[in-house]
């Protein structure tokens, strides 16, 4: 089986991709938790959904990026951009269907096509993605530019090892984040700028060694917002992080910072 995007071969893009996941989950979570299809739901659930539907010409699935569509309209690969352009070519507007607005109206209508599958530049082992650009190693991603192994996110920039969320840039080893830039090994965020090593925080600058921390700058080892020494913040952070990785493996999934802030416990 191979990906509708590149056509590269499905199992090498989920082996590079599972390998990188398990990387990345050791560098935030200091342990493994499982294969990377397993906790698809739970990455996927605050991104922007990618949509499928089937190429008119082909029959071969299209990804796209919105289900806003109207029941008639028809899609195709980017690929067959030549093919349907070749096409109308042989069905040019006739004098009758350019006499009045509606006519004209109705002839484009009857020829509109959306165009799914956008992957372009220097991009290679792409799976069921649309508009990703000059990036490799990528499934079920939508608005991806200068990235690597990148896996169920959206609208982000130069990710790398990057699982769940997006709406930034500038972010490597990252699981469930939203609204970041220049992030490193962090998981479960949302608007974090220039941060690291955050966990289950939200509006931290230039932050680093937190977790359930908000609304902070140029702050470390701190737990819900109280300063710790280094010491009892490392004993408490593997504590908290033994819980969480016990929890995903048990459950497939964990609270997440949007339901905490959302007041949300279970």
């Amino acid at each position: 089986m191979t990906d509708t995007a590149s056509g590269t071969d499905d199992s090498v893009l989920y082996a590079a991709l599972d390998k990188a996941w398990k990387s990345t989950c050791k560098a935030v979570l200091k342990g493994e938790i499982g294969d990377l299809k397993d906790y698809r739901e739970y990455l996927k659930k605050y991104t922007d959904p990618v949509e499928y539907r089937r190429s008119f010409i082909s029959g071969k699935e299209v990804s796209i990026s919105s289900s806003r569509f109207n029941s008639n309209a028809r899609f195709l690969d980017n690929n067959e951009a030549a093919e349907y352009n070749s096409r109308l070519a042989a069905m040019p507007l006739g004098i009758n269907s350019i006499k009045d607005m509606d006519s004209v109206a109705e002839a484009i209508s009857e020829r509109a096509c959306y165009a799914g599958n956008i992957v372009l530049g220097n991009s290679a082992h792409v799976a069921r993605s649309h508009r990703v650009v000059n990036t490799n190693y990528a499934l079920e991603c939508q608005d991806i530019y200068d990235g690597k192994y990148v896996a169920y996110a959206s609208s982000m920039r130069y990710p790398e090892y990057f699982f769940g969320g997006g709406v930034g840039s500038v972010s490597q080893f990252c699981i469930k984040t939203q609204e970041n830039y220049k992030m490193a090994r962090c998981m479960e965020t949302i608007h974090m700028n220039i941060t690291s090593d955050c966990y289950f925080c939200a509006s931290l600058e230039n932050c680093s060694d937190c977790m359930f921390s908000f609304n902070q700058k140029h702050k470390r080892f701190l737990i819900g917002n109280l300063q710790l020494q280094k010491d009892d913040y490392a004993a408490l952070k593997d504590k908290l992080l033994a819980e969480i990785r016990e929890t995903l493996q048990r459950d497939k999934s964990v609270i997440s910072i949007a339901e905490i802030i959302g007041g949300q416990r279970g």
